[in-house]
């Protein structure tokens, strides 16, 4: 994390904010050399905004697509019943 003193950063806000986007690297904000604020790109702030709301909203997506997975179950299903009602009862 870069640190810039906000007389720096007043100066040169279009700047942090490429860097922000292209980079995504939080930078710290100083005055007279004490830490007072961090810019941080959008996508982390809207993931600690998420996480705050709790409940399932804070739960991450799945890492993978579950369609095809999810289809396949449904396809063995319709094959399953098509072939229960094809043979005939034993009496």
């Amino acid at each position: 994390m870069i640190s810039i003193p906000l007389t720096e950063a007043k100066a040169r806000i279009s700047g942090l904010v490429e860097r922000l986007i292209n980079l995504k690297e939080p930078i710290m904000i100083t005055k007279h050399g004490k830490p007072v604020a961090t810019l941080i790109p959008y996508e982390e702030w809207e993931k600690i905004e998420i996480s705050k709301a709790g409940g399932l909203g804070s739960v991450p997506p799945p890492a993978t697509d579950h369609d095809a997975a999810v289809d396949a179950m449904v396809d063995e299903i319709y094959e399953a019943r098509t072939k229960a009602r094809a043979r005939k009862p034993a009496l």
